[in-house]
Parts: C-alpha cells; structure tokens; sequence
C-alpha cells in the first residue's frame, strides 16, 4: 500500500485484540486514528495507526509485550543517537543480528524474546 492510501474508520485489523481476541476497527480520538476493540469499554485493547493512512502500527499486543517492545526500542535508539552508527545502518545491523527480513525487522512487531534479545546484543555492542 503506498502512502497515498487513506483507509476509511471502521476497516477491521487482521489481528485480534490481544486482550479479549475479539475484532480490531479503525476508530479517529482527539489524539488520531488507532484500532479500537470492538468489545469497548468491557475491553480497552487498542493499537496505534498510521496518522495519514490508518495502517497499523507494527502487530498488536499485550500490555506486557508493549512494555517489553519499548524497553528493547529504547535500548536500541542508543546506538544511533550516542554512537557514531547512523539510524539506516543501525536498522541493518538489527536485521543482521536478529536474523530478520527488513520487513520483519520492526520491533513493533517483535515478541518479548525477540525483545530481550535485541537489548542483549545491542548491550554486548555498546560494550565493543
């Protein structure tokens, strides 16, 4: 989908609440768009949207998954904020030690593992 997509509220996410596992829609608050459970306010599961298009933001999860992803994201922005790397070669180089496809390569759509391993390796390169 290119950048000129607008999806339009309502659009249902391919993924489940990580809550309850029931739909995902696109829904607009004060503050933009974001994929809302269709089970609210019994259940408050939401995942962010891209602000122009709609398009999900990485894969949802868990509260504890989503703690986990911000953690190993904080860890990860060290490298190309205090270190000599570039912000596009610090996303190689996750791709590399991750294994992953540059698709792939998102900790938006990491798991907590994924997630602790990313903080490990990018704690033994801080450590070089």
């Amino acid at each position: 989908m290119g950048s000129s997509v607008k999806l339009p509220l309502g659009t249902k996410l391919e993924h489940p609440c990580p809550d309850c596992g029931a739909d995902m829609v696109l829904r607009a608050s004060r503050y933009g768009l974001f994929y809302g459970c269709v089970n609210y306010p019994r259940c408050t599961g939401a995942h962010g949207a891209h602000r122009e298009s709609g398009l999900p933001l990485g894969l949802p999860a868990s509260r504890q998954t989503k703690e986990w992803r911000i953690k190993a994201h904080d860890a990860f922005d060290v490298l190309w904020r205090e270190t000599a790397m570039k912000r596009t070669e610090s996303y190689l180089w996750l791709q590399e030690v991750m294994g992953l496809t540059p698709a792939d390569a998102h900790i938006g759509r990491f798991s907590i593992e994924q997630c602790k391993k990313l903080i490990e390796k990018v704690e033994e390169k801080c450590r070089k």
